[in-house]
């Protein structure tokens, strides 16, 4: 019967030094998951600051191509000659002619 409790005292004093390892082996892993976690929020904010940029970038540069292809799709049409319009009391005055 002594040998069975001399074996168990043996068994609990592992035990002891086991948990021991354990846990300070989980305390490393907590540090580690919170480094981990701050420096993950810094690549996050990053990703979502160059996203906004790009998309901003983007949206300029969209409007300033259409601008561009709208102002220069068609052909002008050729500027008319402006309207006189004469009073009786003052001769008629020949327009000029217009540009080809």
């Amino acid at each position: 019967m002594e040998a069975r409790v001399e074996k168990l005292e043996d068994f609990a004093t592992e035990t002891r030094d086991r948990l021991v390892k354990i846990e300070s082996r989980l305390e490393q892993t907590a540090a580690n998951v919170s480094a981990l976690q701050v420096e993950m929020h810094k690549g996050f904010a990053e990703i979502i600051k160059w996203m906004v940029g790009i998309a901003i970038a983007l949206g300029a540069t969209g409007i300033t191509v259409i601008t561009f292809v709208l102002n220069n799709a068609t052909p002008k049409a050729p500027a008319q000659p402006p309207i006189v319009i004469y009073t009786s009391a003052q001769p008629p005055v020949a327009a000029p002619a217009p540009k080809p």
